[in-house]
Parts: structure tokens; C-alpha cells; sequence
């Protein structure tokens, strides 16, 4: 047998079964649309080699013929099945691509010339020679050089893609280029096949694209579908092999890890150790590195990143792992900054919670102590002292409340609290503390159960002071009413002060604004605000008339709760939530 015959079919042969032997590893490659390309790549290369041998060994010009036509068709379609590969590694996902169905329509077109080819002859012809051993011999036409071209641009385009991946990612692109290469060299042997002598004009394309296919399969895991996850990420990308070892990083990488440059093979543990070992469980790592501080002297900065680990598997077995680092160095120190405010509103809590709420509380009972020891000259000043006083320990109060609302030591979880009781405390409270204030209250308030925590008392306290401090009458008058529905229950306190201006009813509670520094009259208010949203609830504020201005809390009902009528809550009887003998209409 001539040995040149038996060369050609050698060559082919391999080709095509290389491809179908490597059809199962190709079927395990996790990302679908890749899978899908390599899978039809592998196999359009499969028949396109056989197509071949069927041509060099089929006994009649019949089925020589067919067999090359054969071949002829699939080898379009493995151009076709090549840039649906490309496309769908660098993320342009084939399904969703514009005038994919003209391109389909345009293969089809093509395929169906070739396979018509014995009429029109258009592609290629044919005729029986000797050398270099007797075979029928293909004699290509204009058609077939133009496809040819065309084929080889589309090909250039799937290599576009690939490199711009590659460098995007900022990989090395040495395997890449050697794969092209190896493609490269049955290439030559197309174009100078009908110049030499133990060369047949055909398409050698076959065996280099089945190692090219085969050769990207089996460096798929290792390198190309690190690439794709390192392409698709902002966040620096580090691939390792199974022993942890360098294989690959991209150019974000590179910026952020200096020492990463170079050290392709070399143990993570020794070029970058703290990514290696010093990894906590929410994934975030420190790293300090020196800098220049003010003129010139070092000093010592500490990064933060954040590492999440996504492993490779190639038949169960682990192959290798994708460390993407993000740095969240602002972040941190952000979360770092408030824990330190944290504690030092704590701190700040303890002092006024302990030491000036106790030593005011020693000031105020010693200065009631000298009511029976002053003189009316000096009973005024006293009398101011007094109050003074009283108001500086409601502040320690209001503070302390405040603080734990922000610090959580206070129980933030709601749950079912009796709004009367809270209600009635808390009235008796501020008549104890402005007895010249008129407070109306219900004799016999409904049994509401509500959704808050033992903050819901400082809610009203707050709105109670603030009535009366805020009065600038001699008879300063508070109406507390509620309106009940389904699910919602809105306690209303009117005063007959100032009022509110429109234009300060919404930072009269702090919102808008970024701290305690509102338009409104101090962090009571605030509080209040903050309060209600923690109870899922709202607060706002209306006109009162005459006069005056009415806070509105709105609280959810707990679940479970008889759930009556709307009912009157005044001191003085009230319908409808308005308190009979109030002036409101």
C-alpha cells in the first residue's frame, strides 16, 4: 500500500476519532453555551475527517464523491460550530445575537450549493490521476476559494474574540497563540497542496482543527474557564492549580498583588501568603503594607480584601481553584469607624445615664430640700433651679433613650405592649412635672394592644414635654384622643401652643436632615421619629384649631386583638377623636 495513501488516511482517521473520544469530557463542561459549541465543534470536525477517509478509500467515483461532499458540508458547519464556541466563552451569548437567523439562512444556502454540486459544479470538479497513488483527484473552482475566504474570516473573527478575552482578563496568552499555531500549520498544507507532489488539493483543516479542539478541551478547566470567570469580574482573579500553585491571574490582579508578576508556578502561600492563610470566616483578610507618610516619613497602612474561592472539578476530581479578591478597603474602614463611634456612644451613654443623671438628681433633691430656707426673695431663683434641674435629668432620659435605640442595647424586637398602660404612665408623669400644664386624658381608655417595646413610653413622653415646653401660653392645654381601625391605631396629641409652620413639619423630626442639628426643638422629636419606624409605625405633624399643632403617632395593632369600634379617649368626653368642648371643627 502507498505509503502517502496510507498517510492521508492516518492522519484523517486520528482526527475524527480524537474528536469522538473526546466527547465525554467535553459534555462535562459547566458553562451551557460553551458546552454546546465545543460538543458540535468536536463533532462537525468528526465527520468532516471521516468525510474524508470515506473519499480516499470508498472503492467507486460515486461514493468518493459523496463521501467528500459529505465532508465538504460539515466542514462549514464546524466554522459555524467554531464561532458559536468563541462567542459564547467571551460572553456573547449565540442565542441572543443579532441577524442570527440571516447567518443560519446564509450556512444553509452554502450547504445546500455543495451538496448540489454534481449539477452545477460550481465548487469543485473532479477526475481519476496516478500520482502520487491512484485517486480521484478534486479540482476546485472560484466558488469554493470564495468560501474558503469567507470561512477563514469568520475563523480570524472566533480568534478576535478569544485574544480580546485573554487580554481583557489580562491572562497569558502563550497557550492561545501556540493553539493557533498548531491550526496554522494544515493551513499551509491547504494552500500549497496542489503544489507538491505528496500532497493532495484538499482542505487539511481537519486535523488542526481537532487539536486545536482538543487541546482548548483539555486546558478548558485549567486556563480557558478561569479566563471566562476572570473576564466577567471587575475584582482581581487569581487561578491555582490542585497543589495551590500559580497558573494564571488577570491584569486587575496584577495591578493590586505587584508580587504576582512572574510567579506563574510558583505556591500562592509564597508570594502572597496572607491569601493563602490569614482568611477569616466572612472571607475578609487585612494586609498591611508601608507607605510614605508627611514628609517622607513611613507609616503603615492596612488594606482589606475580600476573597471568595469557586473550585474546578474535571471528573470529580479537583483541578484547580478561581480566587476572586475584591478590595473593600473602604468599606471596612467605614464598619471599623462606626464600631469605634459605637463605643464611644456608649461610653457616652454610661456617663449620662450614671453620673450626670445622678449627680443632677443629688442637686434637685438638695435644692427641695431648701424650699423651707429661702425667703420669698429668693423663692424665684429656687423655683428656677428646681426646674432646671428636673429638665436636665429628663434630658439624661431622652439621651440615654436615644443611645439605645442607635447602640441596640435597648430590645429593638417588637412585640404586643398595652398602649394604656404606656399612655397613663405617662400623663400622670407630666402632670407631676407641669402642674400648671391641663393634660386630658381617657378615664377609660380602650385595652389596645399595640406593636413597640419599652421605648413606646419614651415616644410619648417626648410628645408630652414638647406640648408644654413649647406652649407660649400661661395655660398650657393637651388633648390625648385615638382612632382605632383594623390594623392601625393612631394616638393623636394636640396642644394649644404655636403650632408648626408648613414648611417645618417634616424636619420638625430630624428627616431630611443628617443628625440632630434639625429645625425641630432637639433630639426629643427626633427620637420620636426614630422610634416609630423601629415599631413600624409613623409620626407626623397637623394644624390644631384654633391653634396649636397635633403630633399624630401611628402604631400597627397586634395580631390577635379584639378589634373594636372607634371609641373616645379624652379626659372630657370625646367622638369621632375629637375631645368635646375643643374648638377643633
Amino acid at each position: 500500500m502507498d505509503h502517502v495513501f496510507l498517510a492521508h488516511v492516518s492522519v484523517f482517521a486520528l482526527s475524527a476519532l480524537a474528536c469522538l473520544a473526546a466527547l465525554p469530557r467535553a459534555l462535562r463542561v459547566g458553562h451551557p453555551e460553551t458546552r454546546e459549541g465545543l460538543v458540535a465543534l468536536l463533532l462537525a470536525v468528526a465527520v468532516w475527517a471521516g468525510g474524508y477517509v470515506g473519499y480516499l478509500v470508498a472503492p467507486d467515483e460515486t461514493l468518493k464523491t459523496a463521501c467528500y461532499i459529505v465532508g465538504f458540508v460539515f466542514a462549514l458547519l464546524a466554522v459555524g460550530a467554531w464561532l458559536y464556541f468563541c462567542a459564547a466563552y467571551t460572553g456573547r451569548s449565540p442565542r441572543h445575537a443579532p441577524y442570527r437567523w440571516l447567518v443560519v439562512g446564509l450556512f444553509a444556502a452554502m450547504s445546500l450549493l455543495k451538496v448540489t454540486n454534481p449539477v452545477h459544479e460550481l465548487y469543485f470538479t473532479t477526475t481519476w490521476v496516478t500520482e502520487p497513488f491512484p485517486h480521484l483527484t478534486i479540482r476546485h473552482e472560484l466558488l469554493y476559494w470564495a468560501v474558503l475566504g469567507l470561512s477563514y474570516a469568520v475563523i480570524a473573527v472566533g480568534f478576535f474574540m478569544l485574544i480580546e478575552q485573554f487580554y481583557y482578563a489580562g491572562a497569558d496568552s502563550r497557550p492561545l497563540v501556540a493553539l493557533v499555531g498548531v491550526t496554522a500549520i494544515p493551513t499551509a498544507a491547504t494552500v500549497f497542496g496542489g503544489e507538491l507532489s505528496w500532497l493532495l488539493p484538499l482542505m487539511y483543516e481537519p486535523p488542526g482543527v481537532a487539536l486545536f479542539a482538543v487541546g482548548t478541551l483539555f486546558v478548558y478547566v485549567r486556563r480557558f474557564e478561569a479566563i471566562r470567570f476572570a473576564a466577567e469580574s471587575d475584582a482581581a482573579a487569581i487561578f491555582l492549580d490542585q497543589s495551590g500553585r500559580v497558573r494564571d491571574y488577570n491584569r486587575a490582579a496584577s495591578l493590586l498583588f505587584p508580587p504576582l508578576r512572574g510567579a506563574i508556578g510558583e505556591p500562592l502561600e509564597s508570594v502572597l501568603p496572607r491569601l493563602a492563610i490569614d482568611r477569616d470566616a466572612d472571607g475578609v483578610i487585612a494586609v498591611e503594607g508601608a507607605t510614605d507618610g508627611e514628609e517622607g516619613a513611613p507609616s503603615r497602612t492596612t488594606a482589606f480584601f475580600h476573597v471568595s474561592r469557586n473550585a474546578f472539578t474535571a471528573g470529580g476530581v479537583p483541578a484547580g481553584e478561581l480566587l476572586t479578591v475584591a478590595d473593600v478597603t473602604d468599606r471596612e474602614r467605614y464598619r471599623i469607624r462606626l464600631e469605634e463611634r459605637t463605643e464611644q456612644l456608649e461610653a457616652l451613654n454610661r456617663v449620662v445615664r450614671h453620673d450626670i443623671r445622678n449627680d443632677m438628681a443629688v442637686i434637685h433633691g438638695w435644692a427641695e430640700a431648701l424650699r423651707d430656707h429661702v425667703d420669698e426673695d429668693g423663692r424665684d431663683a429656687l423655683d428656677r433651679v428646681l426646674r432646671k434641674s428636673a429638665h436636665v435629668i429628663e434630658l439624661t432620659e431622652t439621651a440615654r433613650d436615644f443611645v439605645d435605640s442607635l447602640t441596640g442595647d435597648a430590645v429593638l424586637e417588637v412585640k404586643p405592649v398595652d398602649l394604656c398602660d404606656v399612655l397613663t404612665a405617662e400623663v400622670q408623669a407630666a402632670r407631676d412635672s407641669f402642674p400648671n400644664a391641663t393634660v386630658r386624658v381617657p378615664e377609660d381608655p380602650p385595652r389596645a394592644t399595640v406593636l413597640a417595646n419599652e421605648m413606646l413610653a419614651s415616644v410619648f413622653r417626648n410628645l408630652l414635654n414638647n406640648a408644654v415646653q413649647h406652649n407660649d401660653t400661661d395655660a398650657p392645654e393637651v388633648t390625648v384622643t385615638c382612632e382605632e381601625t383594623d390594623d392601625r391605631i393612631r394616638v393623636r396629641v394636640a396642644d394649644n401652643g404655636p403650632g408648626v409652620p408648613d414648611t417645618e413639619k417634616e424636619v420638625v423630626f430630624g428627616k431630611g436632615e443628617k443628625g440632630l442639628d434639625s429645625a425641630g426643638s432637639g433630639i426629643g422629636l427626633y427620637l420620636v421619629s426614630v422610634l416609630t419606624r423601629q415599631f413600624g409605625g409613623d409620626v407626623w405633624v397637623e394644624d390644631n384649631e384654633p391653634r396649636g399643632a397635633v403630633f399624630v403617632v401611628e402604631l400597627a395593632r397586634a395580631e390577635g386583638e379584639e378589634q373594636p369600634g372607634e371609641r373616645a379617649v379624652g379626659g372630657d368626653a370625646v367622638v369621632g377623636g375629637a375631645a368635646i368642648g375643643d374648638d377643633r371643627s
